[in-house]
């Protein structure tokens, strides 16, 4: 697997976990810096808050629709997890 493969991997386990699902329909989606920092700190706790994990859990959209979170990931467009609200 190639690098890019490998984030896209790691970043559809890490926002398809139960932490980080809960995290963001009680929280919202981060708009700063330091709400990123909040969720990689309440995701997994494998997960280390530092630069290299904030860069590659950021590289999302995420689409707030009245009934559920979508998270799209940037380097392939495809949707990588759908968190009911």
């Amino acid at each position: 697997m190639t690098k890019m493969e490998d984030d896209i991997e790691r970043r559809k386990k890490f926002y398809n976990s139960p932490k980080v699902a809960k995290f963001l329909t009680r929280e919202g989606v981060p708009k700063t810096k330091q709400a990123m920092i909040a969720l990689v700190s309440a995701g997994d706790a494998s997960e280390k808050v530092d630069d290299d994990s904030i860069a590659c859990f950021g590289k999302v959209v995420f689409s707030v629709h009245p009934q559920q979170i979508n998270v799209r990931d940037k380097e392939n467009g495809k949707i990588i997890a759908s968190i009911p609200k």
